[in-house]
């Protein structure tokens, strides 16, 4: 098993990570994106989390070309680190089994950014969904990134798949955090934007694959938590600036209500209904007229629960 490196002094050397268990039916294209790339200095890494559904079949047809390894672990983010900690390159990136580098230019693009932009840490460019077919079904939301107002109104503009992050950035601010499994990334660009500049590239770099076994789809009302998670934990953070100190409590009324948003999407009404009451407790204007409707069919189940009983009871006589 070679690493895919190919020695061109000149050029930094790229390492990207791909975690993956039992994504045999999307691995190979994962695994082409990277490989048709016309950027050579590439260490691609495989972290495989002992699949049994083909995966290793795919693994040993291509490894003369990547490095990979199949064990357990605990899932998704100990593979990334696993294999961030392995790598050798200057600029890392990680892409998910599932999703794929949209053109071959992707990380030439990324790479002549960072060397022309030397005080940018991470630079990230747009992506595309795309369902299991591989057809384009939307667009990622990407725009320049914008601490101050992604941190005070809980966005994340930043695509995971089209991002490529300089090493002094692991170096500072430590690995994705294993306590999370949804919202990683999200906490890995707010504790990052502390320390460093995100740059931005107006070019898709990228597919997103949504489909109904990929967390983003099957899992959103389990991102909520740790949404939460992260901002009390950034804002205990001694790099955060004065001024989003101050406005703890707005914030997060606005965290609490995305997270009220994501727990009523998912289907968990008593979840969305704490978490709409928090975020109201913390700033009675946060609701607008959408939300506002989404709190009153959380309270459905409290409503029409007193009549619950008797309409039993009415239908078993």
């Amino acid at each position: 098993m070679k690493n895919h490196f190919i020695d061109e002094s000149d050029k930094p050397l790229v390492s990207i990570i791909t975690p993956t268990y039992n994504q045999a039916k999307f691995l190979a294209e994962t695994i082409e994106s990277v490989l048709k790339q016309d950027y050579k200095n590439i260490e691609y890494i495989i972290i495989d989390g002992g699949s049994t559904d083909g995966t290793l079949d795919i693994l040993k047809k291509y490894s003369d070309k990547v490095f990979w390894i199949s064990e357990k672990d605990k899932g998704q983010v100990d593979a990334i680190n696993k294999g961030l900690k392995i790598a050798k390159g200057s600029i890392l990136a990680y892409l998910n089994s599932d999703d794929t580098y949209y053109t071959e230019n992707a990380v030439s693009l990324a790479v002549e950014y960072l060397i022309n932009n030397s005080h940018i840490g991470i630079v990230y460019g747009k992506s595309v969904y795309v369902d299991e077919k591989g057809q384009i079904i939307g667009y990622y939301n990407s725009y320049e990134f914008d601490y101050e107002k992604i941190f005070s109104e809980c966005l994340n503009p930043v695509p995971q798949p089209s991002t490529f992050i300089k090493r002094e950035v692991f170096e500072k601010i430590g690995f994705f955090d294993d306590k999370l499994c949804y919202a990683m990334d999200l906490d890995f660009w707010l504790r990052a934007g502390l320390f460093f500049q995100f740059g931005y590239l107006p070019e898709i770099l990228s597919t997103f694959r949504l489909h109904s076994e990929s967390k983003s789809v099957a899992c959103i009302a389990k991102a909520a938590p740790e949404i939460i998670y992260i901002y009390k934990k950034i804002f205990r953070n001694p790099n955060l600036p004065n001024d989003l100190k101050n406005k703890e409590k707005e914030i997060m009324a606005r965290v609490y209500l995305y997270s009220a948003e994501q727990y009523f999407s998912g289907n968990s009404w008593k979840e969305a209904r704490k978490n709409f009451i928090k975020a109201l407790r913390l700033n009675v204007k946060v609701l607008k007229l959408k939300q506002y409707i989404k709190f009153i069919f959380s309270l459905m189940p409290i409503i029409f629960k007193p009549f619950w009983g008797i309409i039993k009871k009415t239908h078993a006589k």
